[in-house]
């Protein structure tokens, strides 16, 4: 914003990101990006093998059933195991954006740019549809899901500069997302001109 520039901040969001988890892309991971050998990659097999669940409403449990995919939420190690499965997301986003955040399954794009200037602003949302296609794409090949009608689209600089804008919405996939005014996000919210620590 001091230097005049508007950012552009998508926010994305994955449908049910750690039950998606595929056991077998996951340890082929841990082996050969991150180099488990051995006992400590028998350890994670058998940590995510022969896992079951049921479900119990109004005291009344299903009966167990096999659960083949998912890092096991609320253990220290669900989070972690997740980061290391989408550790080749935040590279291939590098190839589009020269920034990017994420944490667990929260992800966000941002792009700045010169808001006086009509090739920047196109430049721009070209680069950040790009990205979310190859995205999209890699997700489809890992077994997550990208949830477009949930993904989150706003403008940020001062009134100055947002009134120099001429776009008001980005393709997310088959969608057309509109640039909310306010969003909110890993307890931060966001509005258009300012940012809030909630």
């Amino acid at each position: 914003m001091n230097r005049q520039h508007v950012t552009l901040l998508v926010l994305l969001d994955l449908s049910a990101a750690f039950d998606t988890v595929d056991h077998v892309l996951l340890l082929q991971r841990l082996q050969l990006k991150f180099g488990l050998f051995g006992t400590v990659l028998k350890w994670f097999t058998s940590y995510l093998s022969q896992r079951t669940q049921r479900v119990t409403v109004g005291g009344v449990s299903s009966e167990k059933f096999k659960v083949d995919c998912g890092v096991p939420q609320g253990s220290c190690l669900g989070p972690l195991l997740f980061v290391l499965y989408v550790s080749e997301l935040l590279e291939l986003i590098e190839r589009h954006l020269p920034d990017a955040h994420a944490y667990a399954d929260d992800t966000q794009l941002y792009i700045s740019f010169r808001a006086d200037s009509r090739i920047d602003q196109e430049t721009a949302v070209r680069t950040v549809e790009m990205c979310i296609d190859d995205i999209k794409r890699w997700m489809l090949a890992n077994r997550l899901k990208l949830n477009e009608g949930k993904t989150e689209v706003i403008l940020i600089g001062t009134w100055q500069q947002l009134e120099k804008i001429d776009f008001n919405n980005i393709r997310v996939g088959s969608n057309v997302v509109t640039c909310v005014e306010n969003a909110k996000n890993l307890g931060c919210c966001y509005r258009c001109d300012t940012f809030i620590n909630s």
